[in-house]
């Protein structure tokens, strides 16, 4: 086809606004991801929402409750994947992957369940944990995992995948502990010491202690949930009646109803992800 000059001229103009638009769009669409590759790295793996509290009792199957932190109320139900011929040792949740972290008998065997795809994760050993054991917490910045040790008084840190890091000797104490929470805020190591408790044991990260929290009521040891949000810890009653909530005092706050006083709860309390980043 044949072009007078006058229409060369006026296709060679839209080219070139053509050209001129696609660059433009092109710089914005980069910045956009420049932007949002920072917000990433910021924010982490996800953006957190509302708290929820987790239980999970070999007496009532294999189902992890999601419940309303503040009336117990019951919001969801979780599968577990706990088999009939497996035990359920201590039970974390990681609000930046929405993930829990279920460590199963004999102790170096950990399962992880994606929450809001209701499936197994993965599955890791920890080949530096010994036989038995307790509770778990993970540190959700780096994704570490704090294990309770049943031959020692200390905490076994790995990382996400179950390789050792460290062992954290916990001061002051002589035999090995139960319950393990994480504090981000104040970056500190909560402890139950024992199979029943009244106090909450503090230890900054390199194991030193900081002080205890005296609770004014005293808490089954195999469980401890930390609300770093609202400053409050949870733990089972120790007559079995419900689950305590108190505060940063030690002040039993409210009771959350909790299933069979004859099984132990497995509890960890977390804000749940609105949007998760990988």
């Amino acid at each position: 086809m044949l072009f007078s000059e006058e229409q060369g001229t006026s296709g060679f103009h839209a080219l070139k606004q053509l050209v001129l638009r696609v660059r433009a769009r092109a710089r914005f669409v980069f910045a956009f991801a420049g932007v949002a590759g920072g917000l990433v790295l910021l924010s982490g793996c996800s953006t957190p929402g509302p708290g929820h509290a987790y239980l999970y009792s070999p007496s009532l199957g294999p189902t992890i409750r999601d419940v309303d932190p503040l009336s117990g109320a019951e919001l969801a139900g979780v599968p577990a994947y706990v088999g009939v011929d497996e035990a359920v040792l201590g039970m974390a949740y990681d609000p930046f992957t929405d993930h829990f972290f279920i460590r199963l008998f004999p102790g170096n065997r950990v399962r992880v369940i994606d929450r809001p795809a209701s499936s197994i994760k993965r599955e890791f050993f920890a080949p530096s944990l010994p036989l038995g054991g307790h509770d778990l917490a993970i540190r959700s910045r780096d994704r570490h995992v704090f294990f309770t040790d049943p031959n020692g008084p200390g905490l076994i840190e790995t990382n996400a995948n179950g390789e050792l890091q460290r062992y954290i000797r916990l001061e002051g104490l002589d035999a090995a502990v139960w319950g393990v929470a994480y504090d981000p805020v104040d970056k500190a190591l909560l402890v139950l010491a024992k199979a029943h408790s009244d106090r909450v044991l503090r230890f900054d990260i390199e194991g030193r202690a900081l002080g205890a929290v005296a609770l004014n009521a005293p808490v089954e040891g195999a469980s401890l949930g930390f609300d770093a949000d609202a400053r409050e810890f949870f733990a089972s009653l120790a007559d079995g009646t419900a689950i305590g909530v108190f505060d940063s005092q030690g002040r039993l706050l409210r009771r959350l109803s909790r299933p069979a006083s004859e099984r132990e709860t497995f509890i960890d309390i977390g804000p749940r992800s609105l949007l998760r980043l990988f």
